[in-house]
């Protein structure tokens, strides 16, 4: 493929502080806003006590990018110049209130929810904690619904799908 490694470097944030932070940030286009650099200088400097790797502030940087998390979701929206009440979230939460009945097991957990199932034959040990015979025995299985919210492309998966 011609891909050639590239060694890794070391941030100095101990020396430097916050400067470090902005300079690699700016060469790798981590985009890191002022919150995320104060928060990682921080952290590495006060609680860790050690420069991180540019492998580490990549990866800091997608785990916190439009890929991994749901900012858009929960902010506040602004249309047409003007703000709404609620977020998006919060929209979507109240499709089903906590005092109405329903069939939710799980709402709304880490992109995934849990509805009611029913009993059902499953394939189950006989003995739990060490291996042994199976038996075919009733049981309810709850459905999981899961959605991938993940937005692509983006720096960690860079092609659509």
């Amino acid at each position: 493929s011609g891909a050639v490694t590239k060694e890794v470097i070391t941030v100095p944030i101990m020396k430097e502080g916050r400067a470090a932070l902005e300079k690699i940030n700016e060469s790798m286009g981590l985009g890191f806003d002022d919150f995320d650099l104060d928060y990682y200088t921080n952290l590495f400097k006060e609680k860790l006590g050690r420069d991180p790797t540019d492998v580490e502030c990549f990866d800091m940087g997608q785990s916190n990018s439009e890929h991994s998390r749901h900012w858009f979701f929960g902010g506040k929206m602004v249309i047409d110049g003007e703000e709404k009440p609620k977020t998006l979230f919060q929209m979507v939460k109240e499709t089903l209130p906590k005092d109405v009945p329903n069939n939710s097991v799980i709402a709304f957990h880490d992109n995934s929810s849990v509805i009611r199932g029913y009993e059902c034959n499953a394939l189950l040990p006989t003995q739990f904690g060490k291996a042994g015979p199976m038996k075919v025995d009733k049981q309810t299985l709850h459905p999981l619904l899961t959605a991938e919210t993940h937005n692509f492309p983006c720096g960690v998966a860079p092609f659509p799908g």
